[in-house]
């Protein structure tokens, strides 16, 4: 989960968390196929992500690609009856998102083909993206898209934390850094607020242990960059910055199904 995304959707992904916080109390149904694809994307995804060379975690993306390959023609004409909705633009916009998660998916098995699993992952990116707008516009709450709306701001920040120095941080360079960590502790404040059902999402007992220590990190890890930010040592912010995403990646891939 490495992506850096374009200027587009850093404009637009605190709306759809905004977007997404009041239309909890709208649909309380979760959507079971958007569930039962992100227990087969999600270690597709995050799989694809290992570092180049390890060849083990290259054999288990082609698996965790094979099996989404399996599953996704049935889920994705479930997907398209659960999320037409009921008007014809609706409908319109379900076809063409995805229709854009098919040519991500093509992207996907290609690179993967040429034993460029870096651009695999990043074709997969796109995937849950385009899927949270497509959601959000449709008015379906779905957990899972809280998570990837806080995953831009702590992409940025990760990012920030791992190639930046300390003498990197100027004034305005802070500034940028604190206006990022206030979005991405609101979208994480949404979604402490609004934790899905275990039961609802099928998490077993190992999952579900996962998925409350990754949320306790994540937390713990960003009221360490709060104080961080309250201080002097840049040194010690950057560190703080680079430490959210590992805990963040246990929460969102214990949603993931690996055998």
């Amino acid at each position: 989960m490495s992506r850096a995304f374009g200027p587009r959707f850093r404009r637009g992904y605190a709306a759809i968390g905004l977007a997404l916080a009041l239309f909890g109390s709208a649909q309380a149904a979760i959507l079971d196929n958007s569930i039962a694809l992100d227990a087969v994307y999600i270690p597709a995804l995050s799989l694809t992500n290992a570092k180049p060379g390890d060849t083990a975690a290259a054999a288990k993306a082609r698996a965790a690609m094979q099996r989404l390959d399996a599953e996704w023609p049935a889920l994705r004409a479930a997907l398209l009856k659960d999320l037409s909705g009921k008007a014809p633009a609706q409908a319109a916009a379900a076809r063409k998102t995805l229709a854009q998660v098919d040519q991500a998916l093509a992207e996907a098995r290609k690179a993967m083909a040429a034993g460029n699993n870096a651009a695999a992952h990043t074709a997969l990116e796109d995937v849950r993206i385009d899927l949270m707008k497509l959601r959000s516009a449709q008015g379906v709450d779905y957990f899972m898209d809280r998570l990837t709306a806080f995953h831009e701001p702590m992409e940025v920040l990760a990012l920030a934390g791992s190639t930046l120095k300390p003498q990197d941080l100027t004034p305005a360079k802070r500034a940028e850094t604190e206006k990022t960590y206030a979005e991405a502790h609101a979208l994480w404040r949404s979604v402490e607020q609004n934790l899905p059902d275990p039961k609802v999402y099928q998490l077993s007992e190992a999952q579900q242990a996962q998925f409350n220590k990754g949320m306790a990190d994540v937390t713990q890890a960003l009221s360490r960059l709060s104080d961080a930010l309250r201080g002097t040592d840049n040194a010690a912010l950057l560190k703080a910055a680079a430490a959210i995403k590992p805990p963040f990646a246990r929460t969102f891939t214990a949603f993931g199904r690996y055998n």
